[in-house]
């Protein structure tokens, strides 16, 4: 490290390996000062104020989610669900209410409620813990940024030409809500290469450097090379290292742009091995938007299209015109190409107030899914008749999600027969041999592969929860979650035994969870078998790439 007033380099941990050079933009956020005095006579608004800010809270972390799927994926999304269940945490929600009753004002409320429930988190001791604390310090920045009326805006305006962001630390949020058109890079003193902001800067391909300690704001402005691969930052280059610098930033920006240019003449070819065998490459997708991703990254169709995006969206079930309404947006979208619908999937993670669903001890094992479905048949066959609706005007698949069992199938196809007979006697056209299959999510699917194979026209093996429910390890745990790659063989066995059921049946088999956009698992699934592999838009040519490249 020098000291000069030029060249003054300063060391981080690095995220990413590439090199940028811009002007430093120092992060400014907004302060969201807290009333002086409580509210103690008028209670009732201040509850009335703080509901409209969690209501806010909730679709804003929505959108984020939905953003965060289809620019990172399902795995790091996952940061935003875990924002939504804080939103109905038992300790933090308890804690506000009891401030509020005590004559707090809403802002007071949520302040010390995070303060302590954050505190209580690090007081544990556990770096899995203490991650939670951070996020229950930035859900709460969010609600009170609500409650002042910067409707969730955590900063001020970018700088309208290319920079290097400089910030003490940056929450999730503040990392997925970056203006990226002008954003080079960021720099923070603070935070970990393992912290949810490295995580997500990492699956953004933003070069970062965490953990520089000090840096003044009079180099606010200034210019600075920063080179993630070997985690320094270089503040005020004299002329010969910026100009070394920038030949090196232009080396690597052209073998990028050549890999670029190679990866778009892929688009909208078939994905042959060199073998010969072509390969499905389908596309996660929860909303409209993940689907033109899908579409402008040459996604030959959608593999799994979280049908819950609608449900979701509104206070009240949607009818059947508003779900036929949105199948047949998709459809139009996607522009003829098959879609796989997954029935809705709510419960566990995916908890939605006006279904008024049971607190349960362990979500992840209760009613949720397929499950849910069975127990509210109005509630399914309402989905069932609209998704029938769509497939007149296009391709589309159903796929039954959390299947344990023979007797859930039957019991689904039979439903799914009583709509299409409701529909054709009210002279509704639909695709009278609509493909009918079901998620491999459970140890007990892949075990009974062979008998669900008779029933079905293929399987969609989720390797998330496939993967969870194998290991007993909760995937949003990131001290467990190494088990999942030191022990994936287990899985991958439950894969191929699937594979092998559901082509002695004559059907396909698809892959649509993390280990789909896994290159280094690519060439093993496709000598087991499978058909299709079904990733975020964002992977979607890496993996079209790839298996052009296995045998």
């Amino acid at each position: 490290m020098t000291s000069s007033s030029s060249n003054l380099m300063l060391s981080g941990i690095g995220i990413g390996t590439r090199k940028i050079a811009g002007p430093l933009h120092f992060y400014r956020p907004r302060v969201t000062p807290l009333p002086t005095a409580s509210h103690t006579a008028d209670s009732r608004a201040q509850e009335l104020r703080l509901q409209n800010a969690l209501t806010q809270a909730r679709e804003q972390i929505a959108l984020l989610h939905r953003r965060a799927l289809a620019e990172v994926g399902q795995t790091e999304a996952q940061i935003f669900e875990i924002h939504a269940m804080l939103l109905e945490d038992e300790d933090l929600t308890e804690a506000i209410a009891a401030a509020l009753a005590n004559g707090a004002s809403a802002e007071q409320a949520v302040e010390s409620a995070a303060k302590g429930v954050a505190a209580d988190l690090e007081a544990l001791g556990d770096p899995y813990l203490s991650g939670r604390a951070a996020d229950v310090r930035d859900v709460a920045e969010r609600i009170l940024l609500n409650l002042s009326g910067s409707h969730g805006e955590s900063a001020t305006k970018a700088p309208d030409r290319p920079y290097i962001l400089v910030a003490r630390d940056l929450t999730p949020s503040q990392t997925m809500s970056l203006e990226k058109e002008k954003l080079l890079g960021f720099v923070t003193l603070e935070g970990t290469p393992n912290s949810h902001t490295s995580i997500l800067a990492r699956a953004m391909g933003i070069p970062a450097l965490v953990g520089v300690g000090q840096l003044d704001e009079h180099y606010d402005g200034s210019f600075a090379l920063l080179d993630a691969a070997h985690g320094t930052l270089t503040l005020s280059p004299d002329e010969g290292r910026r100009a070394e610098f920038q030949r090196l930033v232009e080396q690597e920006n052209e073998i990028a742009r050549e890999h670029d240019r190679y990866l778009r003449t892929l688009l909208n070819k078939p994905a042959v091995t060199r073998s010969g065998r072509r390969i499905l490459i389908y596309a996660n997708v929860g909303d409209e938007a993940e689907a033109e991703s899908a579409m402008v990254n040459g996604a030959d169709g959608i593999g799994l299209l979280r049908s819950e995006f609608l449900y979701l969206s509104l206070d009240r079930y949607p009818t059947e015109e508003e779900l036929t309404a949105a199948y047949d947006a998709m459809v139009c979208k996607m522009q003829g190409k098959r879609i796989v619908i997954r029935t809705l999937d709510v419960g566990a993670d995916k908890r939605i107030a006006y279904f008024d669903l049971p607190e349960e001890p362990n979500p992840a094992l209760g009613f949720r899914a397929v499950r849910l479905c069975l127990a509210r048949e109005g509630l399914f066959k309402t989905q069932l008749r609209a998704i029938l609706r769509a497939s007149a005007k296009g391709t589309i698949s159903i796929m039954l999600p959390m299947i344990v069992s023979v007797e859930e199938v039957r019991r689904c196809r039979d439903l799914l027969e009583e709509c299409k007979e409701e529909l054709s006697r009210e002279q509704i056209p639909f695709d009278s041999k609509i493909e009918f299959g079901i998620m491999v999510e459970t140890p007990a699917a892949a075990i009974m592969s062979r008998e669900l194979a008779e029933e079905v026209d293929f399987f969609s093996v989720g390797t998330n929860d496939l993967t969870q429910y194998t290991l007993a390890i909760d995937r949003q745990n990131p001290k467990v979650a190494p088990l999942g790659e030191k022990n994936g063989e287990a899985v991958l066995r439950l894969i191929e035994l699937s594979a092998a059921a559901i082509h002695a049946r004559g059907g396909w088999i698809g892959v649509c969870g993390e280990m789909a956009a896994d290159l280094r698992l690519t060439q093993r699934l496709l000598d087991m078998g499978v058909d299709e592999l079904s990733v975020s838009p964002p992977y979607l040519l890496g993996v079209r790439e790839k298996v052009t490249e296995c045998k």
